[in-house]
């Protein structure tokens, strides 16, 4: 932590603070006291308790209170104390990494706030750091999430005055309006959804730090956070999981199921690790990077004894005599529909619009209905009861690969590596790239 965020002097009360809220939380994970991490980070700045108490203004057994509470949350001792000072163990200097990149981050998110926003007042940067504390973040972040107080209370269980005290104290310590009124309630204005995206960010640290410190004691423990798009990567995640969880019982996997653009910005502001599905290659922007698992083209799809399945040369006319189903304008799926009939007088009917596959299913498996499926959504479904099946025409633009979304200069922790590593060896994967290599061959000798 730079000397510079000490200046300012924090209230005097560190241990036993009623307004914060425990340090392991089922929602957010491991989520201390920021007072009892800036007394660690000025101990372990200072490598003395009497010099730490002098910066924050502290007496030193409240400082020692702070200490000792931060490892009783951890359960390991941060500090060997001897007799010329208070020197980090290797479980401390895991939690100073991650705490110097969350002040950091913190201070990133104030300058950006205080560069958007003139009614802080003119507070430094530091200043306005000084004034967080963790259930003013929580609040702020779960009101973001959630979309309203109410519920943002009951999601970290908490009475919905607690949360409303908390988010109100945090507008008057940064002197701005984060909140507005909306017909559902009280909920974030812009300026609170940014500054919650980026808090979300800073504060993830506390839990990446808590898995590494789990695995110095040679226990596994954490979350893994995946964004799953509506419409593609259930196979390649529902695989994933089950081999993962057998090996790995003690880490909790968490699945946000959602659109792309949803799912992009949870991303961006570490609401979640990753996304697994269908990649825009190129990514949407820069700060974030596409790994691809295996090619996964678009098919066309009908119930299993559907009158085009498996018949042979197919023509667009065959094609539009059909309703067909298909999710809404600007997809990819959409826009192979589009491009499939464009030489044709008139579009099929497409009156039922969807984006759930489970929805899609039951109408092609229940009429003569078509619609633009991936591969993995074939093999998916044959693995589930074979409902499904793959009309021999090949749509010209048929090229589509599922890999995994994540931000740049992500730095994954061992677990998530794992993961990731059981993602690129599924066995959909190893089906997806063996078929590909089929049709490579295929095309070869044709």
């Amino acid at each position: 932590m730079p000397p510079s965020a000490l200046q300012p002097k924090p209230p005097r009360r560190i241990a036993g603070e009623k307004s914060e809220y425990s340090g392991i939380n089922t929602v957010f994970g491991f989520f201390p006291s920021l007072r009892l991490i800036r007394a660690f980070a000025a101990v372990a700045e200072a490598e003395s308790i009497s010099q730490a108490s002098i910066d924050l203004n502290l007496s030193q057994s409240a400082v020692t209170q702070a200490i000792a509470r931060l490892e009783a949350e951890l359960g390991s001792p941060l500090f060997e104390r001897r007799s010329k000072g208070s020197y980090l163990t290797e479980v401390g200097k895991i939690l100073k990494e991650h705490t110097d990149k969350l002040f950091a981050n913190m201070e990133e998110a104030l300058r950006e706030f205080a560069a958007g926003s003139s009614a802080h007042g003119g507070a430094s940067v530091q200043s306005l750091s000084m004034r967080l504390t963790k259930s003013q973040v929580l609040a702020l972040i779960s009101i973001k999430e959630s979309g309203s107080f109410m519920q943002a209370a009951r999601r970290i269980g908490v009475a919905q005055p607690t949360i409303h005290r908390s988010a109100r104290t945090l507008e008057g310590n940064l002197n701005a309006q984060l909140f507005s009124n909306t017909a559902r309630g009280s909920t974030v204005n812009e300026v609170g959804y940014r500054l919650a995206n980026r808090l979300h960010l800073a504060v993830r640290e506390f839990e990446w730090a808590y898995e590494r410190i789990e695995a110095q004691k040679l226990r596994e423990r954490g979350r893994i956070l995946v964004g799953g798009l509506l419409l593609a990567g259930s196979g390649f995640l529902a695989s994933a999981i089950s081999a993962f969880s057998a090996t790995h019982p003690d880490v909790n996997v968490d699945i946000a199921t959602a659109s792309y653009d949803v799912l992009l910005e949870r991303l961006r502001a570490g609401s979640i690790d990753f996304i697994v599905g269908l990649l825009k290659l190129p990514p949407p922007t820069d700060d974030v990077v596409e790994e691809i698992l295996a090619p996964d083209p678009y098919v066309i799809a009908v119930r299993r004894d559907h009158p085009l399945a498996g018949r042979e040369n197919v023509t667009v006319e065959d094609l539009a005599r059909y309703d067909w189903v298909m999710p809404g304008p600007l997809t990819a799926r959409r826009a192979n529909f589009e491009m499939l009939f464009s030489d044709f007088p008139t579009e099929p009917r497409t009156n039922i619009e969807t984006y759930s596959l489970t929805i899609l299913s039951l109408l092609l498996a229940e009429s003569d209905r078509m619609t633009i499926l991936t591969e993995s959504q074939i093999l998916l479904d044959q693995s589930l009861g074979h409902t499904l099946a793959k009309v021999p025409y090949r749509l010209a633009q048929e090229d589509a690969f599922i890999g995994v979304t994540t931000r740049r200069n992500w730095v994954p922790s061992d677990i998530q590596k794992n993961f990731l590593d059981f993602l690129r060896k599924t066995q959909m994967t190893g089906r997806l790239r063996a078929q590909a290599a089929e049709r490579g061959m295929a095309r070869s000798a044709g």
